[in-house]
């Protein structure tokens, strides 16, 4: 019996509104998960997401996403392990949490040694990727096997299998269908090993694949349709590696969902923006995540109905009023834009809690306003 239960509540087109229950923990999808990257939020009170007051929506954050590879090279498993897996480390006991596979920051290096000159910092290689440590250089190696261990002992609720990402540009469709066919040779690898010897039958977490990347609709298509065998609680999908449009992430999105499954939950990785998140819903998507609204604090820049407005803008000065009517967060209901404006010029901590707040908020109120739309309808 499959350990995360999911529902369909209602369906409006391919849009649907649906419930997860795992590990005692029951949300409502479509649903956003805030990025708490080294298990934690920069520049953010990580209670005020246990309050739904403060984000101005019915329901608190049930659900998040920490990153496989900084917290397994700082302070790692071991040590999480020790401290009662990362729910406990991080005392969010009553949340689940979604690890990724740790894949993408090795992309990153990947990618970053092409232009550097020097030691190499990843190695590709049939069992796996080595890659060497941002912190003193050690070198380390990721399998879909001790991945898998890993995310294990940070005790994630949900895990991904390793994959590999395909950049956009600088690669053949023949490269891509190849590094497709590791995907899914580590994807069967995973799976073979988490359902090996009752494993998951003993263990209180899950796993997904995750569908490979690429702009090719054929190769996507076939790479949905292979990895759903493996979808055996849920599946993942990622659009962004390096250079893709607005447009190509729409059309890979409507060529995917089909071919994966309908009675489990999709995961789309790496989005977050409103009109993004609006586009996924509509076609399908459950879950979302992505490190854009927190990150967005760094240039003052805030979600509004209107777009991003960049609160360091001398233009809200004098501008007494709040940063979305539309918004019920703590953030709109308190403060001015001339405020925020205000502790952006000045560096304060506190304008970049507040903008993080609100920029997480507003994305939870547009999938809770989405859900309540589908059920009312």
């Amino acid at each position: 019996m499959n350990k995360l239960q999911f529902k369909i509540l209602k369906q409006q087109g391919n849009a649907r509104v649906g419930e997860i229950t795992l590990n005692g923990v029951s949300f409502k999808t479509p649903c956003f998960m805030p990025v708490w990257t080294k298990a934690t939020i920069k520049w953010l009170l990580l209670d005020l997401m246990r309050q739904p007051w403060y984000l101005g929506t019915k329901e608190p954050v049930k659900m998040i996403l920490a990153n496989t590879y900084h917290l397994y090279l700082r302070p790692g498993g071991d040590l999480i392990k020790k401290a009662g897996w990362l729910h406990k480390f991080m005392d969010r006991e009553d949340w689940l949490i979604l690890t990724d596979s740790g894949w993408f920051q090795v992309f990153s290096l990947w990618l970053s040694q092409k232009t550097k000159q020097g030691k190499s910092l990843v190695e590709l290689r049939p069992d796996g990727v080595t890659f060497r440590s941002i912190h003193d250089g050690s070198k380390h190696l990721f399998t879909p096997e001790n991945v898998v261990d890993i995310q294990t002992d940070f005790g994630s609720d949900i895990m991904m299998m390793l994959d590999v990402c395909s950049p956009v540009d600088e690669i053949t469709k023949a490269e891509v269908a190849s590094q497709m066919a590791t995907t899914h040779h580590r994807a069967k690898t995973a799976y073979d090993y988490f359902h090996d010897e009752q494993r998951y039958e003993k263990a209180r977490w899950v796993l997904f694949p995750i569908v490979q990347w690429g702009l090719y609709e054929d190769l996507r298509e076939e790479s949905a349709k292979t990895l759903s065998a493996y979808a055996y609680d849920g599946i993942a999908m990622w659009w962004l590696s390096v250079g893709e449009t607005k447009k190509d992430m729409e059309r890979i999105v409507k060529a995917t969902v089909p071919h994966i499954p309908a009675d489990k939950p999709r995961y789309l990785m790496g989005i977050g923006t409103p009109e993004d998140l609006e586009m996924a819903i509509t076609q399908g998507i459950d879950l979302f995540d992505c490190v854009l609204p927190t990150r967005l604090w760094r240039h003052g820049t805030a979600f509004t109905d209107a777009g991003q407005i960049k609160l360091s803008n001398a233009r809200y000065r004098e501008d007494f009023s709040s940063l979305e009517h539309s918004c019920a967060c703590h953030t709109c209901t308190r403060y001015t834009k001339a405020y925020l404006h205000h502790l952006m010029r000045e560096g304060e901590m506190l304008g970049w809690i507040l903008l993080s707040l609100h920029n997480i908020a507003y994305l939870h109120q547009l999938c809770e306003r989405m859900r309540d739309e589908m059920i009312l309808e």
